[in-house]
């Protein structure tokens, strides 16, 4: 008898936990349906109002690192200024996630306070936390040392970056490669995942990376090809010229690059400035890990949005950008690991 109750007893908490989670979904699917029948203009205003929240609660942040003592618990300190990471992210998303609405203008304007909060906070964390400043130790190609196509492990490479990227990341983990010619240059999962990398000052190399980085830097390449696995943040790219690019982000910005190719998969609209000659195709890399790779990037393999491209020289809406173009279907690629 004791025995049929304690079913009975297990059977009613096992429907309202059921019911509970269905009563939970219908609030999450009312809410995303509310959300996406906003008018463009109601999408601003709740843009505008989310984001000056944002920048707001960083602002305060900031405003008490300013009132911190060099002398006190660097722990404590490092722990304030992870907090700020995570709050300037979140904000980075939440413009790169709503720029698929918003007039280039209006991301433009919105991306650069977010740069003026990023810089910011790079003074403050140099004034509290100084530290050493690295560089790579580049490997130049000798002829009577090397032949073109021989692989260079990224142990071989110090994984530093030097100061003038370095503000960007917070004082976070990076690795990566600089200052090498004509090398196939690969980076496993155990190397790369969860760090920022960092590629820089390569001509005519053939980089593969494997594993999920938080974020990718690219700086003056050459006659270079990048493949990526999917990173789980943003994209940044400047002064390339003649590459060839295959990645998947969340957000992709491009700086003074040209005759460069995008085989594309981004969640908001990649953005592109002071560039020229640069093409857009979708994502062909095929692997075996893809679809476990997405998932753990937080990237939705079926929302790419590779052919919508903000640039910020090129604010007409009635007009394309002659800056960018997309990748006709003839001439595009398939790659591979």
């Amino acid at each position: 008898m004791g025995t049929r109750k304690n079913f009975k007893m297990a059977d009613v908490r096992e429907r309202l936990a059921r019911r509970n989670e269905e009563r939970l979904q219908a609030i999450d699917e009312r809410k995303n349906q509310s959300e996406s029948h906003l008018e463009p203009e109601e999408n601003k205003d709740l843009f505008k109002t989310t984001f000056s929240q944002g920048r707001i609660e960083l602002e305060d942040l900031l405003s008490q690192c300013r009132s911190i003592v060099g002398n006190e618990d660097k722990e404590v300190i490092a722990q304030h200024f992870d907090k700020l990471a995570e709050k300037y992210q979140q904000l980075q998303k939440f413009l790169a996630d709503s720029s698929i609405f918003l007039p280039a203008y209006d991301v433009k304007l919105s991306q650069d306070k977010i740069n003026a909060l990023q810089q910011a906070i790079s003074e403050q964390r140099e004034r509290l936390l100084p530290k050493k400043k690295f560089a790579f130790r580049s490997r130049k190609k000798q002829a009577d040392e090397q032949s073109i196509g021989q692989k260079q492990n990224l142990d071989d490479v110090d994984s530093s970056i030097q100061k003038s990227m370095d503000d960007n990341f917070f004082g976070q983990k990076s690795c990566g490669f600089k200052g090498i010619k004509e090398q196939d240059l690969r980076m496993e999962e155990t190397q790369s995942n969860h760090q920022d990398v960092i590629l820089s000052d390569l001509e005519k190399c053939n980089v593969k990376i494997l594993g999920l980085p938080s974020a990718l830097h690219m700086n003056q390449l050459k006659n270079c090809t990048i493949i990526c696995a999917p990173v789980s943040t943003a994209i940044f790219i400047d002064e390339c010229t003649n590459c060839t690019f295959v990645l998947a982000c969340q957000q992709l910005r491009v700086h003074k690059t040209s005759q460069s190719s995008f085989y594309l998969h981004v969640s908001s609209r990649a953005i592109v400035e002071d560039s020229t000659s640069v093409g857009f195709a979708p994502f062909l890399l095929e692997y075996q890990q893809k679809e476990e790779h997405f998932k753990a990037a937080g990237l939705d393999p079926k929302e790419n949005n590779w052919s919508l491209v903000n640039d910020f020289n090129w604010l007409r809406k009635d007009e394309h950008s002659p800056n960018w173009f997309i990748i006709d279907e003839e001439k595009r690629h398939n790659w591979s690991f």
